[in-house]
């Protein structure tokens, strides 16, 4: 006890006589959580400033130290090897440091020193699951670095929402200061490992994420955009795009190597989240987001996806984006080339059977949520109801997945290509379920038939009853966006309308320009079913091509989003690096009009066609940066 009482008095003798950390300004302390625990109880922090603190490594060391820190303190985790068995809770605006260090992130082989090693042996089941839950107010920073992040003994997926959880929910503004950077997650059981949610701007950078299973690097979800009451990404979707802004979270400059048999995916969104990823290098992995489709939830609202290499070393399908609007360009392509020649789908669920019964209808022409054709002729009058273009009985179909036949009919072949077809028969299984019409016959039609276990199955059997209907803009569909606000955990009303009602959302096209593959030097460009009734090419996204100088934004861009659509005028990304990477502090909601050019994107700023002379040295030759 003696030695303690005389280690605290030379702690405070330190203080009080000015020793900081060299060159920094700041105390640093180099004490344990009891000997921490005795500075507390003694009065001492009354004479405090910003203060480094030294853990010992342990779970319980840090959050001892973080209990009693203060917002701007640096908690350190040092050299060595430690095993966490329970989430570590941050409630201050602090930074955990460790002493992992990555050079050379965003490239295909950066050089990691796992200095600082935390084993994951926490919970997989529970509400306490995850690493670190970070939980912190708007006017809070926090920041997570130098750590890596592998497995322990407990060998369990976790599939729940995030080993490292960044929160903030309780305010009318956005958290506008998270980051995490310098650290490498190595082969975690995590399903998700990076989930932001509330309403958080921010960025992860220079990261490795090394994985052989179906990991998600991040989960990105703004359900409380817009404040505190706000709920299901809601205030998200009642808002402009803001491209161009630091209104995103960002991911840039990270690693992400996938050894899975099959793409994996990069990012996943929805509760209205809103991302960017810029200057990352993805083996085998690419971004995904889900739509408003089946619960309360509202879908992806917004991304960017630019100047990214993307390495593809097994086959699969692109990725997919579900709802809201994107710009994807000047991104690398190598290895396996796309079937399709496309880098993204845009699919529209809710037009299939694919969340069966959503709270918010099928969108086969009959929801209330959507646009439908209420004339017979392509046209939407508010307040109509939707237009029965034809209807009768299945004469033919037993357990039909995907055909039904009506013998009394003398249709001229496809023109109900685009339409909808719905199951009226009370007494199916499939009553109410719908899906659009792929082709037709002079008596059959071909729908497309969702096959998938998570999903419903439209079928028709002799005797159903059928009816067809046009939507022709679905609620939160890809290629729209801001629109009237909607209130409602379970139950969702349009708020204006004070009832389910469309909400008179904006046109917000996806763009995709100078997305190139190498060495075939073939164009990729957005992906739809040609019979999925809407967001349609050249209305709801357009395939700019690949004639652009690299890293230009073309003028149809530009002049398509202008403040009145976009909040501000889209004039080009947001300015690079992210200015918490680059000590700007928090980002402004104003773009940068001049670009910044990293090294790896140098020999590509050229006109696309000449990619064609682009070699496997020249690949490696161009990933490498050095922008630590």
């Amino acid at each position: 006890m003696t030695e303690k009482i005389q280690t605290l008095g030379s702690v405070g003798r330190a203080v009080l006589h000015g020793q900081t950390a060299p060159g920094s300004g700041i105390v640093r302390l180099h004490v344990g959580a009891v000997m921490f625990t005795m500075l507390i109880l003694s009065g001492f922090f009354a004479l405090r400033g910003a203060t480094v603190y030294d853990s010992d490594g342990s779970a319980a060391s840090v959050q001892a130290l973080h209990n009693a820190a203060h917002d701007g303190d640096t908690i350190t985790v040092p050299a060595g090897t430690f095993s966490w068995t329970s989430r570590l809770e941050i409630t201050k605006g602090v930074t955990l440091q460790g002493a992992t260090t990555i050079n050379g992130a965003g490239n295909d082989n950066p050089t990691i020193d796992d200095a600082t090693i935390i084993k994951d042996d926490t919970r997989r089941t529970g509400s306490e699951r995850g690493i670190i839950k970070v939980a912190i107010r708007s006017n809070q920073s926090f920041r997570l670095t130098g750590i890596t992040f592998s497995p322990g003994s407990n060998t369990t997926v976790d599939i729940g929402d995030g080993a490292i959880r960044l929160f903030s929910h309780r305010d009318s503004a956005p958290c506008t200061s998270m980051r995490v950077d310098h650290c490498h997650f190595n082969s975690l059981y995590q399903g998700k490992i990076i989930w932001v949610n509330g309403w958080v701007y921010g960025v992860a950078d220079h990261n490795v994420f090394d994985f052989s299973r179906g990991t998600y690097p991040f989960l990105i979800m703004h359900d409380t955009w817009g404040g505190a009451s706000q709920t299901n990404g809601n205030g998200s979707w009642a808002d402009y795009p803001w491209y161009g802004t630091g209104k995103f979270f960002f991911m840039e400059d990270n690693t992400v190597r996938s050894n899975t048999r099959m793409p994996s995916y990069f990012v996943d969104t929805s509760y209205g989240g809103r991302w960017v990823a810029r200057h990352n290098y993805l083996k085998n992995s690419i971004p995904s987001g889900h739509g408003t489709e089946g619960g309360a939830a509202r879908g992806q609202r917004v991304s960017e996806f630019y100047d990214n290499t993307i390495n593809m070393t097994v086959p699969g399908a692109p990725s997919g984006q579900r709802s809201g609007t994107s710009l994807w360009h000047d991104n690398l392509f190598i290895g396996v080339d796309s079937p399709r020649k496309s880098h993204c789908n845009l699919p529209n669920f809710r037009e299939t059977p694919a969340r069966p019964h959503p709270v918010w209808g099928m969108a086969d022409g009959t929801s209330v949520w959507d646009q439908n054709d209420t004339e017979g002729n392509g046209t939407y009058v508010e307040g109509r109801p939707p237009y029965l273009f034809d209807s009768g009985t299945d004469t033919s179909s037993i357990n039909s997945k995907g055909v039904i036949d009506d013998s009394t009919k003398s249709w001229t072949p496809n023109q109900w290509v685009g339409y909808s077809i719905k199951n009226a028969n009370p007494a199916s299984a499939s009553y109410g379920l719908g899906s659009f019409i792929i082709s037709n016959t002079s008596n059959t039609i071909t729908y497309f038939y969702y096959s998938a276990p998570d999903g419903g199955h439209l079928i028709f059997n002799r005797g159903d009853a059928y009816e067809i209907h046009r939507v022709l803009t679905m609620m939160d569909q890809n290629g729209r966006g801001k629109g009237d606000q909607v209130a409602g955990q379970q139950k969702p009303i349009n708020s204006k309308a004070g009832k389910p009602w469309w909400t008179h959302e904006a046109l917000e096209p996806c763009y995709s320009w100078n997305n190139i593959h190498s060495p075939s030097n073939h164009v990729y460009g957005f992906h739809v079913h040609p019979a999925q009734p809407t967001t349609k090419l050249g209305l709801d996204y357009f395939n700019l091509g690949a004639d652009f100088a690299w890293d230009t934004t073309p003028s149809e861009v530009s002049a398509r989003y202008k403040a009145a659509l976009n909040g501000v005028d889209y004039v080009g990304p947001f300015v690079y690096p992210h200015p918490l990477v680059s000590g700007g502090g928090s980002p402004t909601p104003t773009p940068s009009a001049t670009r910044a050019f990293p090294g790896h994107l140098t020999k590509k700023k050229r006109n696309a066609k000449r990619v064609t002379k682009t070699n496997e040295a020249w690949i490696r030759g161009s990933l490498r940066r050095d922008r630590e």
